[in-house]
């Protein structure tokens, strides 16, 4: 077990009171814009269950995936969808999603391993799937209480996507924290299309 996952089972109590309330409105109003109605979406690294509930909430068909027993004990109680327990790199399913939502979750796969694990979800995306992740704006990656963050610079993510031949670069965004105290802490987002 990741100390990542192990500071979520220890933390998992803290961690949703912090982020439960976060309000996420423009994110999701951004990846909304390429979903269709009753589109399939995978919220990948699902914490709290905040994201899966809202598109859950707006008539999607949401699978729910994180690596922590306790956040996923938790889910059991507050989501009605598909919730499946697992880690990014051992997940399988025959699926294809229309979307995939990873916010605040790749960040925690080391910088080596992040091509294989991005690879690995874009094919579980259908044709012309969509895919949103999110990463600190930081030049440099850092561990805090026994947690790997993987950071980006605009620059970098760019050169990282480059290295995949089937999407398109829908936007980058760049946004504020939104949880409380946290508002000088910068983060970048990134909406690909699988294009074959």
């Amino acid at each position: 077990m990741s100390n990542n996952i192990k500071y979520y089972n220890k933390n998992f109590d803290k961690y949703i009171k912090e982020s439960i309330n976060a309000d996420m409105s423009l994110l999701y109003n951004e990846f909304e814009k390429y979903l269709k109605k009753n589109a399939s979406i995978l919220d990948l690294g699902c914490g709290s269950g905040r994201d899966s509930l809202y598109f859950s909430n707006k008539g999607f068909n949401v699978t729910s995936l994180d690596g922590s027993i306790k956040m996923i004990d938790y889910l059991k109680s507050k989501l009605k969808n598909e919730i499946v327990f697992s880690v990014f790199e051992e997940y399988k399913t025959e699926k294809k999603f229309d979307g995939i939502w990873a916010c605040a979750s790749l960040l925690h796969v080391k910088k080596e391993n992040m091509k294989d694990i991005i690879l690995k979800y874009i094919d579980l995306l259908s044709i012309n799937g969509i895919f949103f992740m999110s990463f600190k704006l930081r030049n440099k990656d850092f561990e805090k209480d026994g947690r790997v963050f993987t950071c980006f610079s605009e620059d970098s993510f760019k050169i990282l996507l480059s290295e995949f031949l089937n999407i398109e670069i829908i936007k980058i965004i760049v946004t504020n924290d939104v949880r409380r105290n946290r508002e000088n802490e910068k983060w970048i987002s990134v909406i690909i299309k699988r294009i074959k």
